[in-house]
């Protein structure tokens, strides 16, 4: 074969090939096109109705149960397609609260930062009509911030406060730690204006110091957009079981994914592959350390149980990536009592929820 021929053969091999790749990547726009030219809805077992997406925005309609002990995968998986329009800076068309008729101060809290960070991310511009909002939930979501987050003027039509009491909502950044103990006072101003008892102050400082400090050390990566290196933190109050709920909210790494490379976590290096989430918070709180392995840190994460050690009947909650930890203080024994669990779908960051009763303090004299 002369070369000018194999030359030419060779030629049309290429021409053909680029064609059909060509054609290929037609047939997928046209089927691209097809998928989300018009709103189309995500479902799956934990997500029917939750989104609809389309080249103008994003449609999300919330379920009516937000509760993470409750309700935990489906609430999770709304939060987490509010989190993706806000990544990709979606234009959200409608955030649907109308069919919402309970939320616990937790799933408020994990909302209110996700709305919060996508209102940031396209600069203020979230809207709401809220005329078909269920009373109660109008009332506790006025209570915790939600018409000043997303700019709609206060309602004439609240209903009367029940039995719970929304705080409004602090937000902190990491870089400015000298304004980390003024939020922390104010919520616990605000907390003890709500339920006319004081708490033990020095006791929720430390854990709120300590969840600040983790945040601040190692929650998120150094090259993390500063605008978002923030943290969110909120209190209720249940005036029929006389009852404080704390949480605290970051999105960063979760602790399971920045446990500390000590001597301790070397020893069970062996293990770690198998455990499961709920384990590795479990260890992690045990082993009273934290992942910058610093000695001036302190008890670490075991901080976090000196509210509840001092409370009978209180319990402790930690949420981070697909785990969950929860210890209970008896309430016969004054014992505490560890369980774990590990859900299918994950929570961004850590979540830290604190629930005790001010009358149930337990004397340190």
């Amino acid at each position: 074969m002369k070369k000018q021929d194999f030359d030419h053969q060779k030629w049309l091999a290429h021409r053909d090939r680029k064609n059909r790749i060509i054609e290929c990547n037609r047939k997928r726009l046209v089927i691209h096109r097809h998928r989300f030219g018009k709103c189309h809805a995500i479902n799956n077992e934990h997500n029917t109705g939750a989104q609809e997406e389309s080249r103008s925005g994003v449609y999300i309609k919330l379920p009516p149960t937000l509760d993470l002990d409750e309700n935990y995968e489906k609430t999770v998986t709304h939060f987490r397609n509010v989190r993706r329009g806000s990544q990709r800076q979606l234009k959200l068309k409608s955030l649907n609260f109308d069919d919402i008729e309970h939320i616990s101060p937790s799933a408020a809290l994990l909302l209110a930062s996700e709305v919060d960070k996508w209102n940031q991310s396209i600069s203020w511009r979230l809207k709401a009509s809220h005329s078909s909002w269920k009373p109660q939930i109008k009332r506790l979501l006025y209570e915790m911030g939600y018409f000043e987050l997303l700019h709609i003027k206060k309602p004439t039509d609240l209903a009367e406060i029940k039995n719970t009491r929304f705080l409004k909502f602090i937000r902190g950044e990491v870089n400015n730690k000298r304004a980390a103990g003024e939020l922390a006072k104010s919520l616990r101003i605000q907390i003890e204006n709500a339920s006319g008892c004081e708490i033990k102050r020095h006791l929720l400082f430390d854990g709120l110091s300590e969840a600040i400090t983790n945040v601040t050390h190692h929650a998120y990566k150094s090259k993390s957009k500063r605008m978002f290196r923030m943290w969110w933190m909120a209190g209720a109050f249940d005036s029929e079981k006389n009852l404080v709920t704390i949480t605290f909210y970051d999105h960063g790494r979760g602790i399971p994914n920045t446990l500390p490379a000590s001597r301790f976590w070397e020893k069970l290096k062996h293990n770690f592959s198998s455990w499961n989430d709920g384990q590795k918070i479990m260890a992690a709180m045990q082993a009273g350390r934290s992942s910058t392995g610093r000695s001036e840190r302190g008890k670490g994460l075991q901080n976090f149980l000196e509210i509840i050690k001092s409370h009978t009947g209180s319990i402790l909650k930690i949420y981070s990536f697909r785990g969950c930890l929860i210890v209970k203080n008896n309430e016969n024994t004054n014992a505490l009592e560890y369980f774990q669990r590990t859900h299918t779908n994950p929570i961004q960051g850590t979540l830290i929820e604190w629930s005790f009763s001010p009358e149930k303090a337990i004397d340190e004299n």
